[in-house]
């Protein structure tokens, strides 16, 4: 092989590692409708850490739901029906531990399902991935929803009417965040 041929063969195969082509994790080579990965940690009720069987590490922020925040204030103006005032915060908030406290008992140190949405982005705010997580049988986006530790975040997304019917009939039954409307 002439030098200027090797030399666009090792430019060519660094552009393809920098660009994920040659990587093994589902959230760089973009093809890959779902891949099991194992939770290494909670972080709060919508976002986890996860670890690819090959040893590579990143953040999953569930796609279509929004459980109250534990680390930041939260805003009731995005919960629908949820005053604005410190008994309002204060509910959100206990809902917030009360959905983390559900993640980590169905998926802490556990291995689970991705599953990438072809109307979703691949990734969102702060570079996370989006996907369903699914354990067992059930996605774990939905059971949020069904048991009113989440609202639905408002973005496309192949689920949106469903969890859009999950998020109104925990409401109307006052499940979870929602004991918190007035």
């Amino acid at each position: 092989m002439s030098r200027p041929t090797r030399w666009l063969a090792v430019c060519l195969c660094l552009l393809a590692v920098s660009a994920g082509c040659l990587g093994a994790g589902v959230g760089s080579d973009g093809d890959t409708a779902e891949s099991t990965v194992r939770v290494t940690d909670v972080v709060d009720g919508d976002t986890i850490d996860i670890r690819y069987a090959n040893g590579t590490e990143d953040t999953v922020r569930l796609l279509g739901v929004d459980t109250p925040e534990v680390h930041v204030e939260n805003d009731p103006a995005e919960f629908e029906g949820v005053p604005d005032t410190e008994a309002g915060r204060s509910c959100l908030r206990r809902h917030g531990e009360r959905a983390t406290t559900f993640a980590v008992e169905r998926l802490a140190d556990r291995e689970v399902t991705l599953r990438f949405d072809p109307l979703a982005d691949r990734r969102g705010g702060y570079d996370r991935l989006l996907a369903y997580v699914v354990v067992g049988n059930e996605t774990f986006n939905a059971a949020l929803l069904e048991r009113g530790h989440a609202r639905l975040y408002d973005s496309a997304f192949r689920q949106r009417d469903d969890y859009a019917a999950l998020e109104r009939a925990a409401r109307e039954e006052g499940r979870g965040l929602w004991s918190c409307a007035s």
